[in-house]
């Protein structure tokens, strides 16, 4: 939406621009006024490039791979749970799970602020229920192939790590979008686990 309104009225603004200034380009600043346009112009034009940058350097996927792979996304995984937020986490078994992850997700847990969602319960699971937080087992007969991170899924501001597998590397995306239809398959996801999970503990 932000990035629409920019763009817009980048655009009206060089149109009213170039009306004004249509019949003596050597008088580009000439009056306050043409210099007002001439300014919210460049203005505009320089704060939408700056978005497409930052927009573009978020959704760009992250990659790991090689001999230090693991560390790496330990090293991601430690970082994207280390926030004041609720955190959602479907994962097959927790694996990754160790050292400043360990700490950080406990941290969550006793914050009541951390949701599992898992195919069955391990001892890494049993830990974090035991320090506070909600597991979601919703039967291993179909583990999920997809491996995700929402990020605060109740308020406006919610978001998806989803990681994955490729080749040699291992594969991070980001959807930072309220509006992006991964993020509403992710929390789909959650909601079939807690109901998969109420009907078998029937």
């Amino acid at each position: 939406m932000i990035r629409i309104v920019l763009a817009q009225s980048s655009a009206v603004f060089a149109v009213v621009l170039t009306i004004v200034l249509a019949g003596d380009l050597g008088a580009l600043f000439a009056s306050p006024v043409k210099t007002f346009f001439v300014g919210v112009a460049v203005i505009l034009a320089i704060v939408l490039g700056a978005w497409e940058i930052i927009v573009e350097r978020r959704e760009r996927p992250i990659v790991y791979r090689g001999k230090k792979k693991k560390e790496q996304i330990l090293r991601y995984m430690s970082n994207l749970t280390n926030f004041d937020g609720q955190c959602v986490i479907s994962s097959n078994d927790l694996s990754w799970v160790e050292g400043e992850a360990h700490a950080m997700l406990m941290k969550k847990a006793e914050n009541k602020s951390l949701v599992l969602v898992m195919p069955k319960a391990n001892q890494r699971s049993r830990e974090l229920v035991r320090a506070g937080a909600v597991a979601r087992y919703y039967g291993d007969s179909s583990p999920l192939r997809s491996r995700f991170t929402v990020i605060n899924p109740g308020r406006a501001d919610a978001w998806v790590a989803v990681g994955y597998g490729r080749k040699d590397s291992h594969v991070i995306r980001e959807f930072h979008s309220s509006d992006d239809p991964t993020l509403a398959m992710a929390k789909d996801l959650i909601d079939l686990a807690r109901l998969l999970g109420e009907k078998s503990a029937k």
